[in-house]
């Protein structure tokens, strides 16, 4: 028999069994079924290129592999206020503990001041200092920041860096830079690093988590990573217009938590986690929420779509990113069927051109719907925030895209003490003074590459 017969009749009966495999782990994983289609689709036109892309790409969770690094966030005592938010309760069913009540907050996003509060909070440090960041760059702004580090740790004070090996790929594949750092005592780890076993650390499964902590006792959180693009002395320097969080109490042992369970992913090694903080620092009220490929549950998504079915005034979006699975569309126009205001607050140019593109089609459709869409002027809007009903707001790391919510490891802040949710939103009007309004494209080609991008969307 003609060796070429054979090897593209057992090529082709291979690529059917893989596809197989494929269209059974989609059913098993409980994909939606606009994921489905769009998977099948592809797999259907181009087979030999889709199914080792599903394979590689295509897996959302990673729980057996998390099992045994596991922390049980577990409540401690705080002064749980009376009234409790319906979401706190939805989310304890989750698996997450209720908000505790005595943390001060301080949204902070002029570039200089976050580069002087960090600076503050690694020279008071005492005991520890644990970041993790998605995207790491030793720049002219950093530079000072790594030199603090480097005395800290050589002066017994536990350092521990954890990076994203695609968000810091030049650091992950050229690392010299980092040899100080190491030379000081301080511990530098890069998670799910792509080229050390890659068919186990999926490159599409990403920690996008801003945490750092100091001492147990004090957490930044939000969208800035460690780079002169977000904050740096001089104002003029960061290229977008993001935030951090200043949480300190009792907040910050769920982020150490967080901090711990991914740490010992990355290294193989359980670290000690620090007791709780003791006394009162504030009354913000906040509830802390890993997602991602780490948890069990779908437990941030389902609190975001509770939150916009029961809003009965306003829901205002502030997202670098804006494409959705049917569920969130859906729930954002019966939101705005009921008389909702909806405003969504996007970047007039993101630093991805796909996602512009793909975020098109779900602008249109709200713009039709009466929603409020601004396109931010000026530096690239990279923050993320979500305020509903002046009742609860989200911060943190999450975009609102199908990326952030499905794919990357996240965590988030609830907010639901009235003094911090104003602050959220005075934050979002003076963002909106530099906005403008959204109009849907008149070109007929435009329109329907945006449409095509809507179909593609699941598959990201």
């Amino acid at each position: 028999m003609d060796m070429q017969l054979i090897f593209n009749y057992t090529l082709l009966v291979g690529g059917e069994i893989l596809a197989i495999v494929a269209l059974l782990h989609m059913i098993a994983t409980r994909r939606s079924p606009s994921s489905m289609i769009a998977w099948m689709l592809a797999i259907f036109i181009f087979p030999y290129i889709a199914v080792p892309f599903y394979f590689l790409f295509g897996h959302r969770k990673l729980i057996k592999r998390y099992q045994k690094f596991r922390f049980s966030l577990k409540p401690i005592e705080s002064g749980t206020a009376a009234g409790r938010h319906p979401v706190e309760r939805l989310l304890e069913t989750d698996g997450i503990p209720p908000a505790t009540d005595d943390n001060s907050f301080t949204l902070i996003d002029s570039p200089s001041k976050v580069y002087e509060a960090l600076e503050e909070s690694i020279q008071k440090a005492e005991k520890s200092i644990e970041i993790c960041v998605y995207q790491f760059t030793i720049d002219k702004t950093t530079k000072p920041l790594v030199e603090l580090l480097c005395e800290k740790a050589s002066a017994g004070v536990r350092v521990r860096l954890l990076l994203d090996s695609i968000g810091s790929l030049g650091l992950y594949l050229f690392p010299a830079p980092l040899d100080r750092l190491k030379k000081s005592g301080a511990e530098i780890a890069f998670f799910m690093p792509f080229l050390k076993l890659p068919l186990r650390n999926f490159i599409n499964l990403r920690n996008h988590r801003k945490i750092f902590i100091f001492d147990g006792i004090e957490t930044y959180t939000g969208g800035m990573n460690l780079s002169e693009k977000y904050f740096a002395k001089d104002e003029s320097l960061p290229l977008y217009r993001d935030f951090l969080c200043r949480i300190e109490g009792k907040a910050t042992h769920f982020y150490a938590q967080i901090f711990a369970m991914d740490w010992a992913f990355a290294t193989n090694s359980v670290p000690t986690l620090p007791k709780p903080p003791s006394g009162e620092f504030g009354s913000a009220s906040v509830q802390v929420i890993p997602s991602g490929p780490d948890t069990p549950s779908e437990a941030l998504v389902e609190a975001l779509l509770s939150l916009i079915y029961s809003a009965s005034s306003q829901i205002r979006i502030v997202t670098p990113y804006f494409v959705l699975n049917e569920d969130f569309m859906q729930a954002l126009i019966i939101a705005l069927h009921r008389g909702v205001d909806v405003t969504v607050i996007v970047p007039e140019h993101s630093d991805h051109a796909i996602s512009d593109i793909g975020r098109g089609s779900y602008l249109r459709e709200l713009h039709s719907d009466g929603g409020k869409i601004l396109l931010y002027r000026g530096k690239i809007l990279h923050a993320k925030a979500i305020l509903f009903d002046r009742s609860c707001a989200s911060i943190g790391s999450v975009n609102f895209d199908n990326r952030s919510l499905f794919y990357n490891f996240e965590a988030t802040g609830f907010i639901y003490s009235e003094e911090e949710i104003l602050s959220i939103e005075e934050w979002m009007e003076k963002i909106m003074k530099n906005c403008i309004p959204y109009s849907p494209p008149r070109s007929v080609v435009k329109r329907h590459t945006e449409n095509f991008m809507r179909i593609l969307s699941p598959l990201v």
